[in-house]
């Protein structure tokens, strides 16, 4: 079966090179790398996120209702065939608590998907799940015009809990993003979210965060930011300053 539901908090921080080191060094006494990081190296994750022609999902997420959505189509690498794997994933959010639902599928079905708004017919050389194809299909249904709207890339470090696997620690940078070529098919670049040297810290679990991980963000005076990829990325599109510029003139790093 290929699907995969998740359900959790997500807290973010803005970490500068420095904190970002010190907070992997000290976190490996409760924590280890998760398999795709390989030599404790960071892993990249391709994706396209989809809205309406008036950016209506992104819209209705920034207005922070107690309910938003958003669709994407992630990679782990440039899919070279039609028959490399790719993900549909549907992530949700109410009143802060975050669900997933992800279903795998060929890259050829998902440009069929994308051009009828109609899920491929499950078949036995298929991974395609018919449950969240179904939720898809309803997406591009509610949302006329739907389709590929941003490409956002960004490279991983992430981390588990040594007592708890649902428990995980991750820390994107060199976070890309652009607005033309919204395709996997047209290479992979964009333009910086960040500022050289800083790392989108995300803490998600299902529960309390651990007193060891608590303490050590009051002790080192890391406070928790309002920071969607998507979200800032439209932001800049609107003010026209972007998201990096406008980071480095704030009081939060």
């Amino acid at each position: 079966m290929a699907i995969s539901v998740f359900k959790r908090y997500e807290k973010k921080f803005i970490l500068n090179s420095e904190q970002y080191r010190k907070t992997v060094a000290f976190v490996q006494q409760y924590m280890d790398f998760d398999k795709y990081c390989v030599g404790e190296k960071d892993y990249s994750l391709l994706n396209l996120y989809f809205d309406t022609p008036e950016n209506e999902l992104i819209m209705r997420s920034t207005a922070k209702p107690d309910f938003k959505e958003k669709l994407r189509l992630r990679a782990y690498f440039p899919p070279k065939t039609h028959d490399d794997k790719v993900f549909f994933e549907i992530k949700r959010k109410y009143k802060g608590i975050v669900t997933k639902r992800r279903a795998v599928m060929k890259y050829g079905e998902a440009l069929e998907l994308i051009d009828t708004g109609k899920a491929p017919k499950l078949s036995k050389d298929t991974y395609i799940d018919t449950q969240v194809a179904k939720e898809i299909e309803y997406m591009f249904e509610r949302y006329k015009g739907l389709a590929p709207a941003v490409y956002i890339a960004y490279d991983r470090v992430a981390m588990f809990a040594k007592d708890n696997p649902e428990f995980r620690l991750t820390f994107d940078r060199n976070i890309r993003t652009r607005r033309d070529n919204v395709s996997f098919d047209y290479g992979d670049y964009g333009t910086q979210l960040l500022p050289e040297g800083y790392n989108l810290m995300e803490i998600k679990i299902s529960d309390a965060v651990p007193l060891w991980l608590a303490t050590y963000l009051s002790e080192n005076k890391l406070y928790m930011t309002g920071f969607s990829k998507y979200g800032k990325e439209y932001e800049g599109l609107v003010t026209g300053l972007s998201p990096a510029e406008k980071l480095l003139a704030s009081d939060d790093v």
